[in-house]
């Protein structure tokens, strides 16, 4: 069951882009920023663990701020929506419109 799903990217408008990075390297940007840092300890505090399940892609051009807003919003509604030792997944896919989908699911 989709706990919170956000649409954040289309492949046309991120190839032209000059601040549209590889997914890999806006994942890295996302994973030293301090919002994340407190988001990580919050889960900690709230006995909540999460899970990032990211595509193998060989191009996918995201910008960073989009990506990492987009993973702490539904990242924080997984949170406020779960109970203590409850486990839930943050998947990233393409979706049927070439564009990139964050999807936040509790893990049964």
């Amino acid at each position: 069951m989709a706990i919170e799903t956000l649409t954040i990217w289309n492949d046309r408008d991120a190839h032209d882009d000059p601040l549209a990075l590889q997914l890999v390297d806006a994942l890295q940007d996302f994973g030293k920023s301090r919002a994340t840092r407190l988001l990580i300890r919050r889960g900690k505090e709230s006995d909540v663990h999460c899970e990032l399940r990211v595509p193998f892609l060989r191009d996918c051009r995201v910008r960073s701020d989009d990506l990492a807003r987009a993973l702490r919003k539904v990242w924080r509604a997984a949170i406020d929506g779960a109970d203590p030792g409850d486990r839930f997944t943050i998947d990233l896919h393409i979706g049927p419109d070439s564009r990139l989908v964050v999807q936040a699911e509790r893990n049964s």
